[in-house]
């Protein structure tokens, strides 16, 4: 079931409407159902390792509360996580890794071929596997006791509005609320539509829309030209970013209406002045896991090595689990390599660029100098994000070059951008579409639209939901292009 999809949002009315019957103590029960019919609806192996994985953190969580010799605890803590890690590493990995291997004899001498496995990416379990693991973490390490009851503990793990794509919960957050949900509200379930809505607007009107585009590109990269390699790269740099903000959105809106707060995954990340702060804005649950399961512990064990280039090392090991987490290919590892050393430069020459930036006299407020710095991030992320989208290494390499060498830029055919899949008027609209995004994002950078919209007279609030919805409507459903899943469902 897709958040975009009909089917969804019949089974989601139904989910309210059972939630809000069952007693508030019982809420987690009809949760936990809806979660697992939501996790089995796409395949019911899926559920079964969603439990397994359940089941062996769980456990884990209790013999580690249990023991009393740190040795013991330790133990326990080591073998779920390799216990989840290995699941994780079979499903999504394996293929990967014995392609690998047979790759590397190859070019050794050995003539050893292998065709692959057919094995189902399960739903959501690269997110799920990370809650698992933070949990197990945080247990050994006394952030929090281990949940008694696994029936509220099932539904941390499997709560469905964040089980496909995240945000990244963490057990001291979302586990309290099980046992606690918010109290139904009026103006919060207004609110949780209208940012259900204008997630619908995201995905269906604008990500869709430039996925015809990108889609269309990465299939065939040697068919075009500089030109349209350069759209296709800024399409998907903000395909990718809509498409699962949008997602987000989604997520977000229907938890709150359930009484269920999640955490916020976005901050406006293509307004950042550099890339780690774009970092500290894009899928912030993810930088935060890394930062605090891996980054933190990797500086704390190297704490008495006073170099930075052990720093810098840990930043880079940090990216490139980032990479390896989002997919079993090089493309995502090359993606992964190039988001740390960007961050290794930058933590690098921070004094250097000080330096420069005192003796040219420039102005650090300014107007200019902000633009170019947000400039020169996007230009940094949009360049990595080429190997994030593209099929192989090769066709990545295949775009920059087309790109850097200008490649038919003088031709006429190659600012024929119909040659992508939209006509000109879905390209306007996508165009459009997009001006309207990032203006709201710049409005949203010092107030808080949802709550000026609330003291808006009823007429106007109205004409704003009717024209949400109209739009959607029109421009997302009514279209030529088919609808595409999230970007994220993959991962």
């Amino acid at each position: 079931m897709s958040f975009s999809s009909y089917t969804f949002y019949f089974f989601f009315i139904l989910v309210v409407i059972i939630n809000y019957i069952l007693p508030k103590k019982h809420r987690w029960i009809g949760l936990l159902v809806a979660s697992y019919v939501f996790c089995i609806s796409a395949d019911v192996q899926f559920g079964l390792l969603l439990l397994t994985s359940t089941a062996v953190s769980y456990f884990a969580g209790l013999w580690i509360d249990k023991a009393q010799d740190r040795t013991i605890k330790k133990r326990f803590m080591l073998l779920g996580i390799i216990a989840n890690t290995a699941l994780l590493f079979v499903f999504k990995y394996l293929n990967f890794f014995f392609t690998t291997v047979s790759d590397v004899l190859a070019v050794t001498g050995f003539d050893w071929s292998f065709r692959g496995m057919d094995i189902l990416l399960p739903l959501g379990i690269s997110f799920y596997t990370f809650q698992t693991i933070s949990y197990i973490l945080d247990v050994y390490n006394g952030v929090v006791s281990s949940e008694k009851n696994f029936g509220r503990y099932a539904l941390y793990v499997s709560f469905f509005p964040k089980l496909v794509s995240g945000p990244i919960e963490r057990a001291g957050h979302l586990l309290p609320q099980f046992y606690e949900p918010n109290p139904f509200e009026y103006q919060k379930f207004v609110d949780s539509l209208v940012r259900i809505g204008w997630g619908l607007f995201k995905k269906l009107v604008i990500a869709d829309r430039l996925a015809v585009v990108v889609n269309t590109y990465f299939s065939e990269p040697t068919s075009f030209f500089a030109p349209q390699a350069a759209l296709a790269v800024v399409f998907y740099s903000f395909q990718v970013y809509v498409d699962f903000s949008a997602y987000c959105d989604i997520a977000i809106g229907t938890a709150r209406i359930l009484g269920i707060d999640l955490v916020e995954n976005f901050d406006r990340p293509y307004f950042a002045k550099s890339v780690t702060e774009f970092w500290r804005r894009w899928h912030i649950s993810l930088t935060d896991w890394l930062r605090d399961y891996i980054f933190i512990p990797l500086n704390f064990a190297t704490r008495r090595k006073r170099s930075k280039l052990y720093q810098y090392r840990n930043i880079l090991i940090v990216f490139l689990v980032s990479g390896i987490w989002h997919g079993a290919n090089w493309t995502f590892i090359v993606w992964g390599a190039l988001h740390g050393l960007y961050q290794v430069f930058e933590a690098a020459t921070k004094k250097l660029r000080n330096r420069w930036i005192k003796k040219l006299n420039i102005d650090r407020k300014s107007f200019s100098h902000k633009l170019f710095q947000v400039l020169l991030t996007f230009v940094l992320v949009a360049f990595a994000w080429v190997f994030f989208r593209a099929n192989s290494i090769q066709d990545a390499l295949s775009t920059v070059r087309s790109i850097v060498t200008m490649n038919g830029v003088t031709g006429m055919d190659s600012w024929d951008f119909t040659k992508l899949g939209l006509n000109s008027l879905e390209i306007g609209v996508a165009i459009h579409a997009l001006v309207l995004f990032f203006g709201i994002e710049i409005l949203q950078r010092k107030h808080n639209l949802i709550n000026e919209l609330n003291q808006q007279p009823l007429v106007f609030r109205w004409l704003v939901y009717l024209a949400l919805i109209f739009s959607i409507i029109i421009f997302g459903f009514y279209t030529t292009y088919l609808p595409e899943d999230f970007i994220y469902f993959q991962f």
